[in-house]
């Protein structure tokens, strides 16, 4: 679920980048685990790659892996993929900058969906030690206790995912996929979306609050923060190579998860099918529905890849895959 964020970076000040170091946590894992992880992604259809052309007949799909993060390196990218977008006739993001406008006024006229605002608030929620755990932990985070005490759980937990550093940044939004929107509606391509954005907090929120409590660690544990796990995302995306950080998550979720085992991989399991799974095959008949013959898909790079990625879903549809630079 880490990739939530990884479901936004803009060109950020230097000083402001140089905070945002880290290691690049793929360096320190043992040979074996690296070794397992890498026959993984050998493994999987389509296992590497941030830009490949579908085609079928006629109807050429290209379909771009983002980052939802910014960062330097997209410039280059972005320009390089400026005449791609120029020729298309539909460009299909996760959320359309319509979309997402309707979606964050949404969110701000109903604060329920983010905030606990009926009842106790987590501090009586949770045992005094947990909780007093929790508020060291915030605290590092640069998140006030008092705040953190009133967010729903998964919302607590995407919002310790974003490193400290960032988090000042009045930018951070700015990510592949919206500079591809952007260069879309310079050109005049319209921009549609893939999903109701509503759709994806629908998913987070689904539990019922007593249980989204009991599981709040494990849900920080699989979303991650600080500024390691963040520069390993970024370097990983910038690798081509997204599905090792994914990888490299349920590991070490699984390896720190306060939950059993059994429920730890029951809830991975379930995490992904709502998060990948059941998106990507809702996707596909959206892109066979778009205007034009010539369409770019834009979406975070982890559903690119995978039985279940979008490219092997185009594929079973009749579409031949090649990769492209990116």
């Amino acid at each position: 679920m880490r990739f939530f964020l990884a479901v936004i970076l803009l060109l950020l000040p230097a000083s402001l980048w140089a905070a945002c170091g880290g290691t690049d946590l793929r360096t320190t894992l043992p040979a074996e685990n690296r070794a397992r992880i890498e026959s993984l992604i050998a493994a999987a259809p389509f296992g590497e790659g941030n830009h490949w052309i579908a085609r079928r007949g006629g109807r050429t799909v290209h379909v771009i892996g983002t980052l939802h993060f910014s960062d330097p390196r997209m410039d280059q990218i972005a320009a390089d993929l400026a005449p791609v977008i120029a020729e298309a006739d539909t460009l299909l993001l996760e959320a359309s900058p319509s979309d997402k406008a309707a979606f964050e006024n949404e969110m701000g006229r109903t604060p329920s969906l983010m905030l606990i605002t009926e009842g106790p608030s987590l501090i009586d929620r949770l045992p005094p030690e947990e909780w007093d755990e929790l508020a060291a932990t915030v605290r590092s985070q640069g998140i006030p206790p008092w705040m953190a005490a009133k967010m729903r759980p998964w919302f607590l937990a995407v919002s310790m995912a974003i490193p400290p550093c960032l988090r000042q940044d009045k930018d951070i939004q700015n990510g592949l996929d919206m500079r591809l929107g952007n260069l879309a509606e310079a050109a005049g391509v319209p921009v549609r979306s893939l999903e109701d954005p509503m759709a994806v907090i629908r998913m987070m929120d689904a539990q019922p609050l007593e249980e989204q409590v009991r599981q709040l660690r494990a849900y920080i544990s699989m979303l991650g923060s600080g500024e390691d796990y963040f520069f390993t995302t970024s370097e990983s995306y910038f690798d081509e190579q997204a599905l090792f950080a994914l990888h490299l998550s349920e590991q070490q979720f699984l390896d720190s998860s306060t939950l059993t085992p059994a429920e730890s991989e029951a809830l991975w399991a379930e995490s992904m099918a709502g998060l990948l799974t059941l998106r990507n095959r809702a996707w596909i008949p959206v892109i066979e529905a778009a205007a034009g013959d010539r369409i770019v898909v834009a979406a975070g790079a982890l559903h690119l890849p995978g039985e279940d990625g979008v490219l092997n879903l185009l594929q079973q549809q009749g579409y031949s895959l090649e990769r492209a630079p990116f």
